[in-house]
């Protein structure tokens, strides 16, 4: 399959490790990578895959993504080049770049909105794929439209024409652009407010290689107090452990293998459910 692929003038890498294309990092690799460098090289990508049937999976910055001796091809946009766009109160962004990124890029125009979701550690358009949200913000709130390529062609679609719900969207197809309506405000104000999310991220949750939240927050509760009262806190698999500052992350402590990952997840599901009966749904993905 990768010999195949080769053929295609795309950048690409093999036999690649975790540790390069996902935040979790671990003893995971991937066979090939394609990374496009440009808009056009990513839809000619997609479009080869898509029609070809070959089983791949799109990433960003690999924040929700935990990797295991794949064969499936991945299609990377961290490669490709960003053209951020200001007129007035609106921005239009790439895809490709990254939620902290789009942050300084408003910050610097005078524009919020972002602030508080800087510390998300993914692109924009898995950001949006996801709803991602932190501290009261989801990315939605601002968002006015998306430009994907679906079925071979590039059209945009309005907000009001998706559907976003808790750490969901219903766009389906690639998401090569989004436009926001954002709100003019002091960009000294604008980084305080930053300042003041990034002090209080730092208080909750931990340092280390990890996917960000493991689970999510089940209807009325929160997954990370319920894993907590359930005494798995420090709890490590392997290389893999549960955070001791916050029971909803699972910390690459030492090249941890999936497979140590995925038992501390089995193993945190069943507590809860046992004690609680509640059922935790993870955020994170195994490829």
């Amino acid at each position: 399959m990768s010999e195949n692929l080769n053929i295609l003038d795309v950048p690409c890498l093999t036999n690649v490790p975790a540790e390069d294309i996902t935040t979790m990092g671990g003893t995971g690799r991937c066979k090939i990578i394609f990374l496009p460098e440009n808009e056009k090289q990513l839809v000619f990508c997609f479009d080869f895959f898509s029609v070809n049937d070959i089983d791949f999976k799109v990433i960003g910055n690999g924040s929700n993504i935990i990797l295991t001796k794949s064969n499936k091809v991945f299609l990377c946009t961290k490669k490709v080049k960003k053209s951020a766009r200001c007129s007035g109160n609106t921005v239009t962004l790439p895809a490709s770049m990254t939620v902290a990124a789009a942050y300084k890029f408003c910050q610097e125009r005078s524009l919020s909105g972002f602030e508080r979701l800087a510390g998300v550690p993914g692109t924009i358009g898995g950001a949006i794929m996801m709803n991602a949200s932190a501290f009261g913000d989801c990315i939605s709130d601002w968002l006015e439209s998306v430009r994907i390529l679906k079925g071979g062609k590039i059209q945009t679609i309005k907000k009001q024409n998706i559907d976003f719900s808790y750490r969901k969207s219903s766009i389906d197809g690639l998401i090569l652009s989004a436009k926001f309506s954002l709100q003019k405000k002091d960009k000294c104000q604008i980084h305080r407010d930053f300042l003041d999310c990034v002090a209080r991220r730092s208080q909750l949750q931990p340092k280390g290689r990890s996917s960000g939240s493991i689970f999510k927050n089940p209807p009325g509760f929160s997954a990370g107090q319920l894993i907590d009262i359930c005494g798995l806190k420090g709890t490590n698999i392997g290389g893999a452990k549960i955070s001791e500052k916050h029971a909803n992350f699972i910390i690459n402590e030492n090249n941890a293998d999936a497979s140590d990952i995925e038992e501390l997840i089995k193993l945190a599901k069943n507590a809860v459910m046992e004690k609680f009966n509640v059922s935790l749904e993870c955020e994170v993905e195994f490829v």
